[in-house]
């Protein structure tokens, strides 16, 4: 998992005591719903948000028996996040810093998986006896040279991953987005995958991260600013959502290794490296498949070809066919996508001759702050607020 860390979690954790005891409440409300036809109440504990320092929040909660904590604990207490925990371990330790400050107890490792049946008798999502993880984004830095950030962007914007999932460009040029809202509705609730500028991030943080700080905060970001434009730093980031977890076992802490991510994290590789060897001369797409042994004989070749070339002029092509993804596969490996609309003013990126952009992992230079635990947390005073819901 060269260069990741987690940029987000979402943890929760159910608590049963044999003795009946519940736990604390914490919340910003308490709720109680009352259903006007049956008269029935239940109960309701809405989420605090616990800010620290350099605008900082975490998101908190217990209802007696179920504790939940969501936020970036590579964040907390820090002026940025541009590098973070690499363990899932190390950011539990930060929230159960925040917990046992709040009189709660600590998130703890699973040891056993829980399987739970629903309504109507049938099957529950799979649980575990531990802290649950319901959410997790693995990000990454990569550099890409000064200036280089949005022709790269464009680049990546002109292929689909996974199983012909297409690709969003930000107007601004700036971002480029896989399953996300603008370019699958709703957005995928499985797994989200996005690239952005982050000099650009940075700059849209800096006056919310930095208001009433210390000037030697103040000119520790700008230093970070002029790292990430002249470096040409481009953030790389996955979100891997509840569904997901639970289809791969991902969920339960404790019960998995974050190697176990690896695999899901490697689909920008694939496409880097397509491009890293793409080059858009229609007279020669024959021989290239013919030369990197993609195609057997010139024949195949040809057909291959007739396919780009029918790409390229914007003309029919039946996707249903078996030939169409035995077509596609054979040009992806030349880093041609034909189940995207061929966009010119994103081919620059891709022709070897035009422009090459090199591309590496970044690691942290020498000065850079990296995150450390807390030993404490402050407790915040807590003022319980009631409301009837009827």
């Amino acid at each position: 998992m060269q260069g990741f860390f987690i940029d987000k979690l979402n943890v929760v954790q159910n608590h049963l005591n044999d003795d009946g005891q519940t736990l604390p409440l914490v919340g910003r409300e308490k709720l109680f719903r009352v259903d006007l036809e049956t008269g029935v109440s239940t109960e309701l504990v809405t989420h605090l948000q616990l800010e620290g320092s350099y605008s900082s929040s975490v998101i908190v909660r217990s209802d007696g028996n179920k504790v939940e904590c969501y936020g970036n604990p590579s964040r907390w207490g820090r002026i940025d996040n541009l590098f973070g925990y690499t363990t899932i371990q190390e950011c539990i330790d930060v929230y159960n810093v925040i917990l046992v400050s709040l009189g709660l107890p600590i998130f703890t490792k699973c040891t056993k998986y829980i399987y739970l049946t629903g309504k109507d008798g049938k099957p529950a999502p799979k649980s575990a006896d531990g802290a649950v993880i319901k959410h997790i984004d693995w990000t990454r830095n990569l550099f890409v040279g000064q200036g280089n950030e949005r022709p790269f962007l464009k680049g990546l914007s002109t292929q689909s991953i996974g199983r012909s999932v297409s690709p969003f460009l930000y107007p601004n040029e700036n971002t480029v987005e896989w399953f996300g809202k603008t370019a699958q509705k709703n957005g995928s609730t499985y797994r989200y995958v996005k690239c952005y500028t982050k000099t650009a991030d940075l700059l849209r943080h800096q006056k919310k991260n930095t208001i009433n700080q210390s000037i030697s905060d103040q000119d520790y970001y700008q230093k970070l600013i002029e790292f990430s434009a002249t470096t040409g730093i481009v953030r790389e980031e996955h979100s891997f959502k509840r569904p997901f977890l639970l289809k791969y076992n991902l969920f339960a802490f404790g019960l998995f290794d974050e190697s176990e991510f690896t695999i899901h994290l490697s689909c920008l590789d694939e496409i880097r490296q397509r491009l890293e060897v793409s080059n858009m001369k229609y007279e020669t797409i024959a021989q290239q498949l013919l030369d990197q042994g993609i195609c057997p004989n010139r024949q195949s070749a040809n057909s291959t070809q007739c396919y780009y070339s029918m790409w390229l002029h914007g003309e029919y092509i039946d996707k249903d066919s078996r030939q169409y993804y035995r077509h596609k596969k054979r040009l992806l490996q030349l880093g041609i996508d034909i189940s995207q609309k061929l966009d010119i003013s994103r081919a620059p990126i891709r022709l070897k001759e035009a422009q090459i952009i090199e591309c590496g992992v970044l690691t942290a230079p020498d000065w850079y702050k990296m995150p450390v635990k807390p030993e404490h947390v402050s407790k915040p005073v807590l003022t319980p607020k009631f409301r009837l819901v009827a």
